[in-house]
């Protein structure tokens, strides 16, 4: 019976401890005119264990049977030899797919909205950096998207701000080519959220997965049933 007993005790231990470990995830989109580079690392087990997402090469198809996005991804654990590198095509059949999957998805979960405010609000964004550099060769031209990329960019922090907490000041940099054409960006983010939140949220997911949950009872047709009507 102590055995039992320990047994128990070690494995409420280790998810409670699993469950307030901090996963720490870095999203980097880099780009360069038509270069297009975006990489994903998500930290965990107090930094020990690290898994990365790259996607480095990313161009538009313009074959006339079948114009999608082509991109080149490589992904595995840092450290390790388990590197799996992987050519692909999204065309616009597989992407139209996609969004009916996803379409589907949100239909499928109840509530999924409200879920996800929740979790958000346990994410904690710790480094924003946004660094711009844009011109058209024209002054005017140049000028305006200038202030259309000011908006847009503190339109998102303002969204971001609202649903996850915001413990860093945003480095937003804009840098307007006025005498050539240009398009660069440098995108940084950094997040943390604890596992035990992300379980919680996946959870909630399930339960309130549609043809799960048991209809709502009527308490008066379950009254009227009882007396014998």
């Amino acid at each position: 019976m102590k055995a039992v007993i320990a047994v128990i005790a070690t494995v409420v231990l280790l998810l409670l401890l699993v469950a307030w470990m901090k996963v720490s995830v870095t999203v980097v989109f880099r780009h360069v005119k038509d270069d297009d580079e975006c990489k994903i690392v998500v930290r965990t087990l107090f930094g020990l264990l690290r898994y990365t997402v790259r996607i480095p090469f990313i161009k538009l198809d313009m074959d006339p049977d079948a114009p999608g996005v082509a991109f080149l991804q490589k992904k595995g654990v840092e450290g390790t030899r388990g590197k799996e590198e992987k050519k692909g095509k999204l065309t616009l059949k597989k992407i139209a797919d996609l969004f009916r999957q996803l379409k589907r998805f949100l239909e499928q979960v109840v509530d999924l909205h409200e879920i996800m405010k929740q979790f958000c609000r346990h994410v904690t964004i710790t480094k924003w950096e946004w660094k711009t550099r844009i011109g058209t060769g024209d002054a005017a031209s140049t000028g305006l998207l200038v202030g259309l990329g000011w908006s847009l960019k503190y339109m998102i922090i303002g969204a971001a701000s609202r649903y996850m907490n915001m413990k860093t000041t945003p480095a937003v940099v804009i840098v307007p080519a006025y005498d050539r054409a240009a398009s660069e960006t440098v995108f940084l983010c950094m997040i943390q959220f604890r596992i035990g939140h992300a379980m919680v949220a996946g959870l909630r997911v399930v339960k309130h997965w549609r043809g799960r949950r048991l209809p709502k009872r009527n308490p008066l047709a379950a009254k009227q049933a009882n007396e014998g009507y």
